[in-house]
């Protein structure tokens, strides 16, 4: 009974910090929301055979954003919504050392939805490829990345959300970077498309399991006749009992470009326990195989193991920090005619951050 009141509790904290609303009338209403992100971190890589080593402390902006969002009440069970976030360094954290450089629209939509029939939304958005993998309980260190695409600038979007617990989702991509003549750049993504589903159910008092998978397709320019694209798919699973949640995911990816070709499969599991409804410990390990072909002759192999352990403190409903650190090792194999040459490179992170919402 304890832990499930902690459940509710821990529940309770993740649903009570809210946006600041700024109009509210005749069925409109527009909130403003966001928050400052800092990390303070210790990054450390090292590889064998080269004897190279790296390592920095670092105090820099963890993903602050800041945004507005509308929704519109068009009739019964009809209506519209929007949202404008912007984020700092236009995503590329090498243009400055606190990352707080230029701000841009992180994202962009527009949508039209129903209760009883689903959403459609228009834009720079997420796709239902972000919502399959279950286990990513970090903040800051991931073990793994899902090989789905789960955003775009040129997004359009359909959700269903008509059957308690189920979440079906579709998507299409547009051509995202063009040249001064308006064609789509080489290499650049031409056209895309994907679809999900995500289903929650309550297995007993205080139990709850959810299972998803997911696949998408990027189509890619070439300047030849070769096709290049790219498949990708992922299943994911969690199971809760009381403040206890474990995971896993499984991701894979085929690119083929020509007679070059690059497969991924990888695996990731995790638990997360909430000891108070404030305090948390958690953690993940992953494991992948990336290898790569030219010609239909395997020309290099990466082996990835990736743990990570953390620890975060819910200090108002509206500040949040952690405390977590990673270990990453690769493997990395170059076959050169009848020689295969191998690099091991190893990275340690260790870092704690800091959230202020509003």
């Amino acid at each position: 009974m304890k832990k499930t009141l902690v459940a509710l509790a821990v529940t309770a904290f993740a649903t009570s910090a809210s946006a600041l609303t700024v109009y509210e009338n005749e069925g409109t209403k527009v909130d403003f929301d966001g928050s400052i992100r800092l990390r303070l971190d210790n990054e450390k890589s090292k590889t064998d055979n080269k004897t190279t080593k790296r390592a920095h402390t670092n105090l820099h902006n963890d993903g602050s954003r800041f945004g507005v969002k509308a929704k519109h009440t068009l009739g019964d069970d009809l209506f519209a919504f929007g949202r404008l976030e912007f984020r700092f360094n236009g995503g590329d954290r090498a243009k400055s050392t606190d990352q707080f450089g230029d701000l841009y629209a992180h994202r962009a939509y527009v949508g039209i939805g129903s209760k009883q029939y689903g959403e459609v939304s228009f834009g720079r958005q997420v796709t239902i490829g972000d919502d399959i993998t279950q286990a990513g309980f970090d903040n800051a260190y991931g073990v793994f990345d899902s090989t789905l695409t789960g955003a775009g600038k040129s997004v359009v979007r359909y959700d269903y959300k008509g059957v308690e617990g189920l979440h079906v989702g579709v998507d299409y991509r547009f051509a995202e970077d063009r040249d001064e003549n308006g064609e789509v750049k080489k290499g650049k993504l031409k056209s895309g498309y994907g679809a999900g589903v995500v289903y929650e159910l309550k297995v007993a008092e205080g139990q709850s399991a959810t299972v998803a998978a997911g696949y998408t397709r990027d189509n890619f320019v070439t300047d030849t006749k070769n096709k290049h694209h790219k498949d990708a798919w992922a299943f994911g699973a969690s199971y809760s009992v009381d403040a206890l949640t474990l995971a896993a995911d499984y991701a894979g990816s085929f690119v083929k470009e020509g007679k070059d070709k690059d497969r991924f499969n990888g695996f990731r599991v995790g638990a997360k326990y909430q000891v108070t409804p404030a305090v948390a410990v958690y953690g993940n390990y992953g494991y992948g195989v990336s290898k790569d072909k030219a010609n239909n002759v395997t020309v290099s192999k990466d082996v990835f193991h990736k743990f990570m352990l953390g620890s975060s403190y819910q200090v108002h409903k509206n500040v949040f920090t952690y405390v977590e650190g990673g270990v990453g090792k690769v493997t990395t194999t170059a076959y050169e005619g009848n020689k295969a040459i191998k690099t091991k490179t190893s990275e340690n992170n260790i870092g704690v951050g800091l959230r202020v919402f509003w």
